[in-house]
């Protein structure tokens, strides 16, 4: 049977999830770049919280199991309401319940909620070329890689490259 997933507004209180599931420096890398220093701490999720409430063009949000706990996040970011485009990104499911489609469902809720509730006819997002299960699952939630930048991103002592992947125009 298929779990039930509802997607709400971030709180600030998720972050104590966010610390429980980014806990790996490489992990980190892939979810935020250099946005985010390692070890991830609540002091940074605090900056992070109030980046989102200040900003007009960004929305947090987290996805919850049917018990309500949150089992994964993302945030929307880039809101162009004249050009109908949004970014996601910062996107994470819980490690424990990877690989049982929550990612591509809460990736496809996002897009759901981008174009039905926003008006939006483009929707982005990045991926890393050293993280392929992440792409398959936006490929499975509609994504197409529209540009593939190589060696994008130094960490540590390799090069990713990275792809901007579009649902729609």
């Amino acid at each position: 049977m298929e779990q039930i997933l509802r997607l709400r507004p971030y709180k600030r209180e998720d972050g104590t999830y966010l610390l429980k599931w980014l806990t790996d420096r490489r992990m980190l890398g892939m979810w935020c770049r250099e946005h985010f220093l390692f070890p991830l701490s609540d002091g940074q999720l605090d900056r992070y919280y109030k980046e989102l409430e200040n900003d007009p063009y960004a929305f947090g949000f987290t996805a919850l199991n049917e018990r309500g706990v949150p089992v994964g996040s993302f945030r929307m970011s880039r809101v162009d309401y004249e050009n109908k485009s949004v970014h996601l990104g910062f996107i994470v499911i819980d490690q424990s319940l990877r690989g049982q489609g929550l990612g591509e469902r809460m990736v496809s809720m996002a897009v759901r909620y981008g174009k039905e509730f926003l008006g939006m006819e483009r929707i982005t997002l990045n991926v890393f070329d050293c993280n392929p299960g992440a792409r398959r699952c936006y490929e499975k939630a509609g994504f197409k890689e529209e540009q593939y930048k190589k060696e994008d991103f130094a960490f540590e002592d390799e090069q990713w490259g990275n792809y901007l992947m579009v649902y729609g125009k």
